[in-house]
């Protein structure tokens, strides 16, 4: 699956969480989850996991010149994390300045509420004098950390304190001799998470090989999301050749499987193939590309009626049905899997059955 969520009942392991963030996955509350793709504003991007390989990193002279700047400036103080009143009232003036979503409370991200913490969490808070103007949390594994949250003080701006906390955390990891360094993901197409690609010479996680490379040698053209939309449309090309009718459309529901109150296949591609589409019924033959796999799948799936599912009725409705898909599909089955959009076309031109959308 492209994004999925699992709910550990106990304190993580330190080698469990080094497992997780390898595999391209990071915390969410009290949960750990994978995404590969992402929606802002209406536009769908991919989220490319990365990560800092830590032996023999050395700070660059830039990121030198903030680390000296800064801890002439303001003091600091690592230990282990905790939420406090102190912390929740910067949070909230944070919250307030910050464009994007962010959970009611420093208490609903870290912990979606509860009390207890099953993640090894540390903390570096940042003071001037005896005011509290920035902190952030990161996780530790045996070998490995992960940056969870950074927040401070609007005022500070300046200073640049959400990068130099995760500097500071990087120099802490270091200090314990973990291996690998684990930000997030940055989002190509959309700058807000560029600031993580700052640290340094980072890795990214390869759906295909499911291996971390270079970050460098991330071509445009190999951006899942762009992989995507260029291979189904060259198959809507190839079907309008033979006037077998598709629509090409986005699908903002494909993190349902994040979210749904039960385990059901969902479809969790982000772009699809709708094929014929002027039939009326509750089956739908889709297409999709795989960039797991670098091949074509296609799939008969129906909707999901009567789900209990979490989402907000008035955002859906604010999509055009023209460009978007906003309907819960789940898939019922794979028609056919192939490596080429022609073998997808010849397979839909020889199957009558298919073209009926029939089972």
């Amino acid at each position: 699956m492209f994004a999925d969520k699992h709910y550990p009942s106990e304190n993580l392991a330190p080698e469990a969480l080094d497992a997780y963030l390898a595999k391209g996955w990071y915390r969410m509350g009290q949960t750990i989850f994978t995404t590969h793709f992402l929606c802002f504003q209406q536009h769908f991007y991919s989220a490319i996991w990365v990560r800092l390989d830590l032996e023999e990193y050395n700070f660059r002279k830039s990121i030198r010149k903030i680390m000296r700047r800064n801890n002439r400036e303001f003091r600091h103080v690592f230990r282990s994390g905790k939420i406090d009143r102190e912390k929740e009232r910067l949070y909230q003036r944070y919250r307030r300045s910050f464009s994007g979503m962010l959970a009611p409370s420093l208490k609903d991200s870290l912990l979606d509420g509860e009390e207890k913490n099953i993640y090894h969490s540390i903390e570096v808070s940042i003071y001037d004098g005896d005011r509290l103007i920035a902190f952030s949390f990161f996780d530790l594994g045996k070998n490995s950390s992960a940056s969870i949250l950074g927040v401070y003080d609007p005022e500070y701006d300046r200073y640049s304190l959400g990068f130099y906390t995760m500097l500071l955390e990087l120099q802490y990891c270091m200090d314990l001799g973990l291996k690998y360094y684990y930000p997030g993901y940055v989002v190509p197409g959309y700058p807000r998470f560029d600031y993580k690609l700052r640290i340094g010479e980072v890795d990214y996680y390869d759906l295909y090989s499911n291996t971390w490379l270079p970050f460098t040698e991330l071509q445009p053209e190999d951006i899942p999301i762009t992989r995507m939309e260029q291979e189904l449309s060259n198959l809507k090309r190839m079907l309008n050749k033979y006037n077998i009718p598709s629509q090409l459309k986005y699908y903002p529901l494909f993190e349902s499987n994040l979210f749904g109150f039960w385990q059901a296949p969902y479809f969790d591609y982000p772009i699809l193939l709708h094929c014929f589409p002027q039939k009326v019924a509750n089956r739908f033959i889709m297409g999709v590309y795989d960039v797991r796999n670098q091949c074509f799948h296609l799939l008969q799936c129906s909707l999901l009626e009567d789900f209990q599912f979490f989402f907000n009725e008035s955002y859906i409705q604010s999509f055009d049905p023209r460009r978007f898909f906003t309907e819960l599909l789940v898939i019922n089955r794979y028609i056919k899997t192939a490596d080429s959009a022609k073998e997808i076309v010849e397979f839909i031109l020889e199957n009558v059955r298919v073209r009926n959308a029939e089972d």
